[in-house]
């Protein structure tokens, strides 16, 4: 006797694992689907709180690219240690403050802690590059912005001591995504 597998032809004639059905409704099981990572699926969030389907009535969700930028600001934006379950999980934003270091080391440190949080997530390949809004990179990326509106943007940024960061992350699926994330730097 063999044992025909799931999804595979029984002796009874069905070609799912369930009568009726023809897959699990799991990312990767349908034809279009194989051979793609997934980049997962989840229930949508605003500031902590789950979104209601309006068509529905039920969660909505989101899928693909949009879910796992939901699951990367969700983990920079937990302080690290503090998921009781997890607690390598998170970004640790509490030790920026606690010695008495210049911006240039703080940065650094944000930089390295981005990588960190940010890498650990599976489905990220790479993290290409971190920098700030007044980083040479910043500009670079942005060549219509003249002399003028450039010095601007860094002397507002370093008055007001108010940070963005930039991370430019590379998934399994080959996809870029961009991720923002800011705050003062004291």
């Amino acid at each position: 006797m063999t044992d025909p597998g799931i999804g595979a032809p029984d002796s009874l004639g069905l070609t799912g694992p369930f009568p009726g059905a023809t897959g699990l409704g799991l990312p990767g099981s349908d034809a279009a689907d194989r051979g793609a990572p997934s980049l997962g699926r989840s229930l949508t969030v605003d500031a902590g709180d789950l979104v209601i389907d309006e068509r529905t009535g039920g969660p909505a969700e989101v899928e693909g690219l949009a879910a796992l930028a939901q699951a990367l600001v969700l983990a920079v934006e937990t302080q690290l240690g503090s998921d009781r379950i997890n607690t390598r999980f998170g970004f640790d934003r509490l030790a920026v403050g606690r010695y008495a270091l210049g911006v240039h080391a703080r940065k650094g440190y944000i930089k390295m802690e981005l990588v960190r949080c940010l890498s650990a997530d599976r489905r990220v390949t790479d993290v290409r590059e971190v920098f700030f809004q007044d980083d040479p990179r910043y500009f670079e990326l942005r060549p219509a912005l003249d002399g003028a509106a450039r010095q601007r943007i860094v002397d507002a940024t370093r008055s007001s001591r108010d940070y963005t960061v930039f991370a430019l992350v590379e998934t399994v699926a080959g996809d870029t995504l961009t991720l923002e994330s800011g705050g003062r730097l004291e």
